[in-house]
């Protein structure tokens, strides 16, 4: 269902770059639960931004329901999220 491969993130600005994910690789099939767990500054918020297609990422490949979404723009994140995604976000967003 949800596979990245070698993602990255990189956050640039002219002084400095930050690595938010640097070589993450994740499969998780149909009917499987996972927990994103770790300290802060750990990648987790970066990592659940990009698998609920609303981040870009950096490098590598990721597919969602067999999807690549490395090529995809607004819309077609927009629609795959509608038929692939559900979120509770932590903080109020409506």
């Amino acid at each position: 269902m949800l596979h990245m491969q070698s993602l990255s993130k990189v956050y640039r600005t002219e002084m400095v770059e930050t690595y938010a994910l640097r070589d993450f690789n994740l499969k998780v099939k149909t009917g499987e639960f996972v927990a994103v767990t770790g300290p802060s500054g750990s990648g987790k918020t970066t990592f659940l931004t990009i698998a609920g297609l609303l981040e870009g990422f950096t490098g590598g490949s990721y597919s969602l329901g067999g999807v690549d979404v490395s090529g995809m723009n607004d819309d077609q994140r927009s629609r795959l999220r509608n038929e692939k995604i559900g979120f509770i976000f932590q903080a109020f967003n409506l």
